[in-house]
C-alpha cells in the first residue's frame, strides 16, 4: 500500500512540476553541500512527508503558506523546517508566511493521531531556525535568511537575522489572534497536535491549538527524550484524557509527559492558557523529569481533575514561572507521590502563584500532595523565593508567633502535604511577586510609548507633538521638555514589548 501511495504522490508531484516555473532548481544546492527544499502549495513538492523522507541531514525545508492536513513524521537530524520568509511591501519588514499543520481525520493516514511526530531528530528545529549555523568547515555564523518574492522567488532586499523576522498572525477565535512562527492543530479528543517519542529536537515559536476546540496539545514520551519547546503558546484545547491508540493508550492531555528519569523535556517561555481539561489536568506528568522556565500557566479550567498541574511520581523544576487564575479540584499543583523515589522532588524557584482556585475554595490553593507512605518524612516539594497571592482568597502563609494564628491555619490550607515540615523552603517566600517572571512576562512599555499600548508608533508621535510644552511630554525624564524627548520617541519608533 505504501508503494502504491508513493507512486500516486510521485505522479502528483510530477504533474505540478510541469506547470511550476519557480523556484528553479528545487531543491536548491547550498554552499555547504546541503539542500534547501521549497515545499507545499504551488511547488513541485505538495506532499511534505515525501520530502521529509528524501532530505538528508542538514537540509532545510521551507514550507509555503497554507493549511496542510498531513500526519507528518520527522526523524531526520539537523534538519530545519520553517515557513517561507517574504517582504510585503518589498521594502517592508521580513515576515514568516502563515503555515498550519492539522491532524487529518480522513484519508490514508487519518489514524495516526498527530499533526507532527518527532522521533529522534538530533539538532532538528521546527519553526524558528537556530540562532547560529554551524558550517562543515568548523565556523559558526549567525543565521540569516533571504526574504523572497512570493511569486518569482527573487531576492527581496538583503539577508535578515532570524530574531528580526516577524511571526505569522493566526486567527484563534473569539479572543482574536495569536502570534507564532508555525501552527499545529489537533482535531479530536483522542489525538494531539505534537507527539514527541524519544525526540531530541526543538520546537521554536509553535502555536499549538485545536481546530474545533477538542483534542490534546503536546505528548512527550519515550526514553532519552530531550525535546525542547521554546517560545510556544498552547491554547484553546479541550483534553478529556482519552486513550491515544498509537501511543500505547497514553492519555491525551493539553500537555502530557510520560516516561522514566531519562525522559527530560524542556519548556522555556511557554504560555499555556484558556484550556479545558478533565481527569488529568492541564499539565500532566507521569514519571519523567521536566524543566520549566519563564512559563505562564493561566486561565485553565481543570475542576474535573485533582490539579491544574498534576504529577504522578517523577520530578520537575519550575523557575521564574507564573501560575495564575487556574481552577482545579484539589490543588493548583497536585502530586500523587506514593510510588515516587526518595530523590524525586518538585521544585518551584522564583515563581508566582496568583488568584488560583480549587473546588473547595479553601484547600490546596497553591499545592496538595498525597504521599501516605512518607508521612512525617522528608519533603518532596520545595518553594524558594516564590510568591503566593490570593489563592482561594488566601495570601502567603507567614506564621509570626509560636502560637496558633490565622496565618498558620492558612499555611495548612494553601499548601497541604503529609511531610514534616510540610515543604522545603529555600530563599524566603512572600506575598509579593517580585520574581523575574513579572519582568519577563509583563515587561514595561518601551520608552516613548505615550499611550501605553505596548508599541511606539505614529499615535505616540502625534500625541507627543500635541503635548509638546507640557510636563507629560518629558519622555526621557530629564526635567526639561526639549527636542531630546522627540528623539526618544523616534529612536524607539516601531518597537514593541513582546
Amino acid at each position: 500500500m505504501r508503494f502504491a501511495l508513493s507512486i500516486v504522490s510521485t505522479l502528483a508531484v510530477g504533474s505540478v512540476a510541469l506547470a511550476q516555473e519557480f523556484p528553479d532548481p528545487n531543491p536548491v544546492p547550498q554552499a555547504d553541500g546541503t539542500f534547501l527544499w521549497y515545499v507545499g502549495n504551488n511547488t513541485q513538492y505538495p506532499v511534505i512527508q515525501d520530502v521529509l523522507e528524501a532530505v538528508s541531514d542538514g537540509d532545510e525545508v521551507v514550507v509555503r503558506e497554507g493549511l496542510y492536513v498531513e500526519s507528518l513524521h520527522i526523524d531526520n537530524n539537523e534538519v530545519t523546517i520553517r515557513p517561507f520568509v517574504y517582504r510585503a511591501p518589498m521594502d517592508g519588514p521580513a515576515s514568516f508566511e502563515s503555515v498550519t499543520f492539522l491532524n487529518p481525520t480522513e484519508g490514508f493516514n487519518n489514524n495516526n493521531g498527530w499533526a507532527m511526530k518527532m522521533e529522534g531528530g538530533r539538532g532538528t528545529y521546527v519553526g524558528r531556525p537556530r540562532q547560529f549555523t554551524e558550517l562543515s568547515n568548523g565556523l559558526d555564523v549567525e543565521t540569516r535568511i533571504q526574504p523572497r518574492d512570493t511569486f518569482s522567488y527573487a531576492a527581496a532586499g538583503g539577508l535578515v537575522e532570524v530574531p528580526q523576522i516577524n511571526k505569522g498572525i493566526y486567527q484563534t477565535g473569539a479572543s482574536g489572534t495569536a502570534p507564532g512562527v508555525i501552527r499545529f492543530q489537533s482535531r479530536t479528543v483522542d489525538d494531539v497536535a505534537i507527539l514527541s517519542d524519544s525526540g531530541l529536537g526543538t520546537f521554536h515559536g509553535a502555536l499549538i491549538t485545536s481546530m474545533q476546540g477538542s483534542g490534546g496539545g503536546i505528548m512527550v514520551s519515550g526514553s532519552d527524550n530531550q525535546t525542547a519547546f521554546v517560545d510556544c503558546m498552547v491554547m484553546k484545547l479541550y483534553a478529556t484524557g482519552n486513550a491515544h491508540d498509537q501511543a500505547g493508550d497514553l492519555p491525551v492531555c493539553v500537555i502530557g509527559i510520560h516516561g522514566d528519569s531519562t525522559t527530560r523535556p524542556t519548556f522555556h517561555k511557554v504560555t499555556v492558557e484558556n484550556n479545558d481539561s478533565a481527569q488529568y489536568g492541564t499539565v500532566y506528568q507521569n514519571g519523567a523529569d521536566s524543566t520549566w522556565s519563564f512559563c505562564d500557566i493561566h486561565h485553565n479550567d481543570s475542576r474535573a481533575a485533582d490539579g491544574a498541574i498534576m504529577a504522578k511520581d517523577g520530578r520537575s523544576t519550575w523557575t521564574d514561572c507564573r501560575i495564575r487564575d487556574n481552577k482545579s479540584g484539589r490543588g493548583t499543583f497536585y502530586s500523587e507521590a506514593d510510588g515516587s523515589l526518595a530523590t524525586d522532588e518538585h521544585r518551584f524557584l522564583n515563581s508566582c502563584f496568583i488568584d488560583n482556585e480549587t473546588v473547595t475554595s479553601l484547600y490546596g490553593g497553591v499545592a496538595w500532595v498525597d504521599h501516605a507512605g512518607a508521612a512525617g518524612g522528608q519533603p518532596q516539594i520545595m518553594f524558594s523565593g516564590c510568591a503566593f497571592q490570593n489563592n482561594n482568597g488566601l495570601d502567603f502563609p507567614n506564621p509570626t508567633t509560636p502560637y496558633d494564628s490565622n496565618l498558620e491555619t492558612e499555611a495548612d490550607y494553601a499548601i497541604h502535604t503529609p511531610y514534616f515540615p510540610e515543604y522545603r523552603i529555600g530563599l524566603d517566600n512572600s506575598n509579593t511577586c517580585e520574581s523575574y517572571a513579572t519582568l519577563v512576562l509583563d515587561p514595561p512599555a518601551p520608552m516613548g510609548d505615550m499611550n501605553s499600548d505596548g508599541s511606539v508608533d505614529q499615535i505616540d508621535l502625534d500625541q507627543m507633538l500635541e503635548l509638546l510644552g507640557t510636563c507629560r511630554s518629558d519622555v526621557n525624564t530629564s526635567g526639561d521638555i526639549e527636542f531630546g524627548d522627540i528623539i526618544e520617541v523616534l529612536s524607539n519608533f516601531g518597537s514593541n514589548c513582546d
